[in-house]
């Protein structure tokens, strides 16, 4: 088995980290940086950590990558009939000028599910 070189990047970042006991900022497309307190660490991207890895749409089951923009997901399901059982908010634009929405991993860590969440 092929070990995907963007996830080996981030595996040899957060080793190297660890070795110098460096604190790490993980960032997914940035639309949550204003949430909570001060970034602190070095910045672990993981925007390249994106995709769908496995959808089965008669089972309701989809597995996506970290820095999965939710709009992608999003219109993956759409294409099914199928839609995310919450209400993720939407932040307007990243600091970096994207659209905003953010990404899969951004909405899990902050823990925001929005008012139709199941």
């Amino acid at each position: 088995m092929t070990q995907d070189p963007t996830l080996a990047a981030l595996v040899e970042q957060v080793r190297e980290a660890a070795e110098r006991r460096q604190p790490l900022c993980i960032r997914g497309s940035g639309s949550k940086d204003f949430y909570g307190g001060p970034l602190i660490g070095e910045p672990l991207s993981l925007g390249e950590l994106r995709g769908i890895s496995s959808y089965e749409p008669t089972e309701l089951v989809v597995t996506a990558r970290a820095g999965t923009p939710l709009a992608e997901l999003e219109a993956a399901l759409a294409e099914k009939g199928q839609w995310l059982p919450f209400e993720p908010p939407r932040f307007g634009h990243t600091p970096g000028g994207g659209p905003g929405g953010g990404t899969v991993g951004g909405m899990v860590a902050a823990g925001l599910a929005g008012p139709a969440r199941a």
